[in-house]
C-alpha cells in the first residue's frame, strides 16, 4: 500500500461525499472503510493551514486587481472521495447551487444579481469540478493543489482552492487509486469593482491577449521546425504577431502595468482566451528551445529564425 499526502488542513467537521463505486467497496470490509476515513481525516487535519494559504492567495489576487474593499459574503469547504478515473458531479453541484442560492438570499434585493441564473450556476459548478479535477489529476506528485479566481458578475468574485490525497491498495480497491479532494470556496463582494468595471475588464483582456499572442508565436516556431509551415509563412505571421504584441504592450504600459502584474491578471481572470493559453511561460521557453535545436540541423536558411528565437530566449521574451 502506498499513500500520497498533499499540503492541506481543516479544523471543522465536514460531511464529505463518497461516490457509490468507492462506497460500495468501503461497505464490504472494515479495512476499506478505514482507508477511506483515513484519507478524509488527513485532509481535515491539514485544513487550517490550507484555509490560511487560500485566504492569502485571495488577498494577493485582489490586490493585483486593485480591489481594496472586498468583504466576505460566504465561505465553506467540502470533500469528495472517488476513484482517480471518476469525475463525479451531482453532489458537488448541489453544494455549489445551495451556496449560490444562499448568497442570493442575503444580497441587496435592489442590486442586479446574475450569479444565481441557471447559466451562472451551471458555469460555476463546472468550474468547481474542473478545479477539483485539476488537483486530482496531479496524482504523480506528492502534493496537489489548484486555485482559481472567478468573476461571477460586476462586484462579485468567487475563489476556489482544491487539494488532494490518494491511496492505492490493490487488495482493497483493485489496481486504481482512490482520491479524496478538499474543495474550498469563498465569495467576496466589492463596490469598487463595480465602479472600475470597464477599466479592469480592458486591462485583463489585454493582459490575456498579450500572453496568448506570445504563446502563438512560440507555437509558430515549433510549426516551422516540424515542417508544418515554410519559412515564408513563418516570417509573415511572426511579423504580424510581433506587431500585435507591441500594440498590446503599449496599452498595458500606458495603464502602468508591469510584466508581473500582466502575468497575474492573465492567470487569475476568467475572461475567455485561446486554448493555447493553457501553456505556461515555461512551456513556451521549452517549445522554442526544442524548435531551435531542430532548426539548427535543417540547414543555413533558418539562420535568421534561429538568431531571432535565441535573442528572445535570452531577453526572457516568453
Amino acid at each position: 500500500m502506498t499513500l500520497k499526502r498533499s499540503r492541506c488542513k481543516i479544523k471543522f467537521i465536514i460531511m464529505g461525499c463518497v461516490t457509490p463505486s468507492v462506497q460500495g467497496v468501503a461497505d464490504k470490509t472494515l479495512d476499506a472503510k478505514a482507508q477511506v476515513d483515513k484519507l478524509q481525516k488527513m485532509l481535515m487535519s491539514y485544513a487550517t493551514k490550507n484555509k490560511d494559504d487560500f485566504f492569502k492567495e485571495i488577498e494577493t489576487n485582489l490586490k493585483d486587481a486593485n480591489i481594496a474593499d472586498a468583504i466576505q459574503k460566504g465561505y465553506n469547504m467540502d470533500i469528495k472521495t472517488e476513484y482517480s478515473s471518476e469525475f463525479s458531479l451531482d453532489k458537488i453541484a448541489s453544494v455549489v447551487t445551495s451556496a449560490l442560492n444562499t448568497l442570493a438570499a442575503v444580497s441587496d434585493p435592489t442590486s442586479p444579481n446574475p450569479t444565481t441564473s441557471p447559466e451562472a450556476i451551471a458555469s460555476y459548478t463546472d468550474l468547481v469540478n474542473s478545479v477539483a479535477e485539476a488537483a486530482k489529476s496531479k496524482s504523480t506528485s506528492s502534493s496537489s493543489m489548484s486555485f482559481s479566481m472567478n468573476r461571477l458578475c460586476p462586484g462579485m468574485y468567487a475563489f476556489l482552492y482544491a487539494t488532494s490525497v490518494s491511496i492505492k491498495d490493490d487488495k482493497l480497491f483493485g489496481t486504481e487509486a482512490v482520491t479524496s479532494t478538499a474543495i474550498f470556496y469563498r465569495f467576496m463582494q466589492s463596490a469598487d469593482d463595480i465602479k472600475n468595471d470597464a477599466k479592469f475588464g480592458e486591462t485583463v483582456i489585454d493582459a490575456k491577449n498579450f500572453l496568448a499572442m506570445k504563446t502563438l508565436q512560440a507555437g509558430l516556431t515549433d510549426q516551422l521546425a516540424s515542417g508544418k509551415i515554410d519559412i515564408t509563412e513563418w516570417m509573415t505571421k511572426d511579423q504580424a504577431y510581433s506587431a500585435a504584441i507591441v500594440r498590446i504592450e503599449a496599452r498595458l504600459k500606458a495603464d502602468g502595468d508591469t510584466t508581473d502584474k500582466v502575468n497575474k491578471l492573465a492567470s487569475t481572470s476568467t475572461v475567455p482566451v485561446l486554448k493555447s493559453m493553457a501553456l505556461s511561460l515555461t512551456d513556451n521557453n521549452q517549445i522554442v528551445t526544442n524548435a531551435i535545436k531542430k532548426l539548427s540541423e535543417m540547414g543555413g536558411k533558418y539562420k535568421a529564425v534561429i538568431e531571432e528565437s535565441e535573442a528572445r530566449l535570452i531577453s526572457k521574451y516568453y
